[in-house]
């Protein structure tokens, strides 16, 4: 069973806005939030609602569970089959 963690949701939030290289005040605007509220959030201090976790979510083209969990088991799992499928496939085409 899985449990929501504020401080490393809060810590996924902010990597992620450092990796597109946005400012707090970018990524508020960006979001339509005040700049107090993705602060909060930043920091595991404010509750979160559905809308804005499926908007942020969309805005850094992650799922909804990497972004909320830090898991993405099934897409992970699929790129690995997919990646296996291909390799394999490569060497039946190569012993052709």
């Amino acid at each position: 069973m899985y449990y929501f963690d504020a401080t490393e949701f809060a810590t996924r939030l902010s990597n992620l806005r450092k990796a597109q290289g946005m400012t707090q005040e970018t990524m508020a605007e960006a979001l339509n939030i005040s700049l107090e509220h993705l602060s909060k959030m930043e920091r595991g201090k404010r509750k979160l609602s559905i809308d804005l976790v499926v908007a942020m979510a969309c805005y850094f083209h992650v799922s909804t569970d990497d972004l909320l969990m830090g898991k993405n088991h099934d897409m992970v799992d699929s790129r690995t089959k997919l990646l296996n499928v291909i390799t394999q496939l490569t060497e039946i085409v190569k012993n052709m």
